[in-house]
């Protein structure tokens, strides 16, 4: 979504509003003009409602000369009750301090005493109300949708591989690090669902692929060796996971996958670090358990890896 600017100006002529027009050109932004002056009847300011109320920023031109307004009151008033970031231009120094302490004091405004000072302080923070204003647009939608704001209901559209709601939850504000109530990291969700895109998708918008579950203790890669996800592990794998971590069992990552006893998966473990001989809560490795079940493909495999010498 882009940002819906309104410029509030005195008449058509104030010079200043042309240098407006260009900057917002140059953003490529869509903004709408109102002009108040005392000739402004509550008939044609009623013309100007839809336009106020659908804006997401405005700059004010000349507070100077409609300060004493009526119709300019009510013009604040909208804008604060609507939340709407207000850059205001007096053109020249406030006579009475009073008048200017009236408009910061209020959140949602912020005075200039130059039109210069006031482009430059939005040129600066342009990305930053674009982003804020697509964060507000994301939450409006998942709220009109019926969709709580959590980390479950995340948790629950990432389950079902919801590109498009999920895309939403991230613009609004949520991230990809973030874990349902339990405590379980999204990529695991992801991962145990065996929603492979949802897990590249988290990835690349910055979840850590180590991140660690409250309930088993596992990592992503653990969670996809469990789910016997071979192309889940080889790409998480590929992308720098923690093969060492033990589960809140004591269970190996390669113990999890002789257990599961799927060769493919204990392979890339082998050949990617992961170590045979970590024992368990039961004092019994990878390479015992493979002998105890005697998984003869997993013993030759376990043979290509010779234990360690101390």
């Amino acid at each position: 979504m882009c940002m819906k600017w309104l410029i509030v100006s005195s008449d058509m002529t104030n010079q200043n509003l042309l240098s407006v027009e260009d900057f917002l050109d140059e953003k490529d932004a869509s903004y709408k003009e109102i002009f108040i002056n005392s000739e402004t009847t509550k008939l044609d300011f009623l013309k100007y409602i839809k336009d106020i109320t659908e804006s997401t920023h405005c700059i004010i031109l000349d507070s100077c000369v409609l300060y004493n307004l009526p119709n300019y009151a009510i013009l604040l008033g909208i804008l604060l009750g609507k939340k709407i970031k207000t850059f205001i231009c007096t053109a020249q120094k406030y006579e009475r301090e009073y008048e200017k302490a009236s408009l910061e004091g209020q959140t949602f405004f912020r005075c200039f005493e130059e039109l210069k000072s006031l482009l430059q302080y939005v040129r600066n923070n342009y990305e930053l109300f674009a982003i804020a204003s697509k964060q507000y647009e994301s939450f409006s939608i998942l709220f009109k949708r019926g969709i709580p704001f959590n980390g479950d209901c995340f948790a629950q559209h990432i389950a079902k591989d919801d590109t498009e709601v999920c895309d939403l939850f991230l613009s609004a504000g949520m991230i990809s690090n973030a874990t349902t109530e339990d405590g379980v990291p999204m990529i695991c969700i992801a991962t145990r669902n065996d929603c492979f895109e949802k897990v590249k998708w988290l990835v690349d918008n910055g979840a850590d692929i180590n991140a660690v579950s409250k309930d088993r203790g596992y990592t992503a890669v653990m969670d996809a060796v469990w789910r016997k996800n071979y192309p889940i592990t080889e790409y998480l794998i590929k992308k720098g996971a923690d093969l060492s971590v033990i589960s809140s069992d004591g269970q190996s990552i390669l113990v999890l996958a002789v257990g599961n006893g799927n060769p493919k998966i204990v392979k890339i473990l082998l050949e990617n670090g992961a170590d045979p001989d970590v024992k368990d809560g039961m004092g019994m490795s990878a390479r015992g358990y493979a002998n105890l079940f005697k998984r003869k493909e997993l013993m030759e495999l376990m043979e290509l890896f010779p234990p360690k010498e101390n």
